[in-house]
């Protein structure tokens, strides 16, 4: 049998259920956050699953800087069972909720949520008057029950029972009371005082500057975020690049916003139609692969993965694949103008092996241009073949010194 407060404690009974709670969170469990650490996640065991409920847990890369991403804990709770959902960007989502975590503590934000703090203690105060009368109307039903009690005459035995049985019950009622009326005092907000709201007033112009420094750990910013985070629920759309996130804080407000996530396909972006149609209508223009990835970067499109813009490259990739152009062998001659060579092509014209022309480019010894995959291009009239052809047959000896630097300095291209 426990008997409260009968022997003197070490710690006050609300420091030990509050040391309890504390420890109880920081049991790594599908039921509990765990304590805080050094991961570069801010999110560790906030995140939850949108589809089953279950707990996401952070798994990091193998590559330092990898982003960390979020898979759902219930393929590793029911053995065999498919994947419910991942979330393989995780830095996005911790940014969006540290960016709602500073907006929340910005002066303005700071000021209603105070506002509404003292709204909150006056929904309090009048809840303590409910209280207290409740607890003096129990009073008064123990104190009439006592009264009918001792004023019956000890001969009428059976309504004496009947009058103990109300006492006793009254009794019970008014402990029961006062048990829920302890519990309620110990979960319902404290008051701020004129120091703590000094303080949080404070605290609001610190805590960026605090966020970003070098000297806060990541496991600083979890606890931060623990305080006004209860948990974050996401809903991945695996048919797009959508995911849906709701933001529960601490004060019982639920928030939702919406993340971009990388995907493997084209296919699988929202915009993906609009994408196409643009590139047909581009493609129809007869504009280069670079002057295209210009255009889509400023109509807005974004390619998948983790990229922020359109290549000529990428541009190239996606029209051959769509059908919208014809990608050229590489090494023939399409797009090229007159007097201009692939490596190969002017090895076999002049009979030398193509190591030769690739070292006479890095020499700096031809005119030289890349094509828009990116090849190297070289130029070479009738003189530049005499002069590259006299410059492989011509002897490496002393004499020839001064006609072998004359021979390795190409004649300058006319202007086109």
């Amino acid at each position: 049998m426990f008997l409260r407060d009968r022997l003197p404690a070490y710690i006050p009974w609300d420091r030990f259920e509050a040391n309890q709670a504390r420890l109880a969170a920081n049991r790594s469990t599908a039921a509990t956050p765990g304590a805080p650490r050094n991961g570069p996640s801010l999110l560790a065991g906030l995140v939850r699953c949108g589809r089953c409920g279950q707990r996401m847990v952070v798994r990091y890369g193998g590559r330092r800087g990898r982003p960390h991403s979020y898979p759902c804990l219930r393929a590793a709770a029911d053995y065999g069972e498919p994947l419910c959902q991942v979330l393989s960007d995780g830095t996005a989502l911790d940014a969006l909720v540290a960016g709602q975590v500073l907006a929340a503590v910005e002066p303005a934000a700071l000021e209603a949520s105070l506002a509404a703090v003292a709204g909150v203690e006056r929904q309090r105060a009048e809840l303590t008057r409910q209280w207290q009368l409740r607890r003096e109307r129990a009073g008064y039903e123990v104190d009439r029950a006592c009264r009918q009690y001792q004023a019956c005459e000890p001969e009428n035995r059976l309504v004496t029972r009947e009058l103990e049985r109300r006492w006793e019950e009254a009794l019970k009622a008014q402990r029961q009371l006062g048990d829920e009326y302890e519990r309620w005092q110990r979960t319902a907000p404290a008051e701020l005082s004129d120091t703590a709201l000094s303080s949080i007033r404070a605290l609001a112009t610190d805590l960026p500057a605090v966020w970003s420094a070098p000297t806060t750990t990541s496991a600083d910013r979890q606890r931060v975020a623990r305080l006004l985070v209860g948990r974050v629920e996401v809903t991945v759309d695996k048919g797009s690049e959508r995911v849906d996130v709701a933001i529960h804080w601490v004060g019982g407000l639920v928030r939702t916003h919406t993340l971009t996530r990388p995907v493997t396909r084209y296919s699988q972006q929202a915009d993906y139609p609009r994408l196409v149609a643009r590139l047909r209508e581009l493609c129809a223009g007869r504009l280069n692969p670079a002057s295209i990835a210009e255009r889509l970067n400023a109509d807005g499109f974004r390619p998948p993965k983790r990229v922020d813009r359109f290549t000529g490259e990428m541009v190239r990739r996606l029209a051959v694949n769509l059908g919208l152009a014809r990608r050229p062998p590489h090494g023939s001659a399409t797009g090229l103008s007159a007097d201009e060579y692939r490596p190969m092509s002017l090895a076999g014209r002049l009979g030398v092996g193509r190591d030769t022309v690739r070292w006479w480019v890095r020499a700096g010894w031809v005119h030289v241009r890349r094509d828009e995959d990116g090849h190297h291009v070289i130029w070479a009239d009738a003189g530049g073949i005499r002069r590259l052809r006299e410059l492989h047959q011509l002897p490496r000896t002393w004499a020839n010194k001064n006609r072998l630097a004359e021979l390795r300095v190409p004649t300058p291209r006319p202007a086109r």
